[in-house]
């Protein structure tokens, strides 16, 4: 009668210890990817599968880029008075 005991005294801690290490899982924080600062913008992720150049791809980023122009960068009288 004592090994009975003791086997479902076994199998009770091993199934409470899976619950647990489930629950650690399932609760835990994982890291989340919109808060990685290295992550591509998403045109770009899709255009890099699609297996657009490369190169060509940064250009156009750059061109773009360099087109935008910051508000310090504004003259005042092409600023609108509003």
């Amino acid at each position: 009668m004592l090994a009975a005991i003791d086997v479902i005294t076994w199998i009770a801690v091993v199934c409470g210890l899976s619950f647990v290490v489930l629950l650690g899982i399932i609760l835990s924080p994982w890291p989340r990817d919109k808060h990685d600062p290295r992550r591509l913008d998403k045109d770009v992720e899709t255009r890099l599968l699609l297996r657009e150049d490369p190169d060509e791809l940064a250009d156009e980023l750059d061109a773009e880029e360099h087109g935008r122009s910051s508000v310090a960068d504004i003259r005042r009288d092409e600023r609108r008075s509003g």
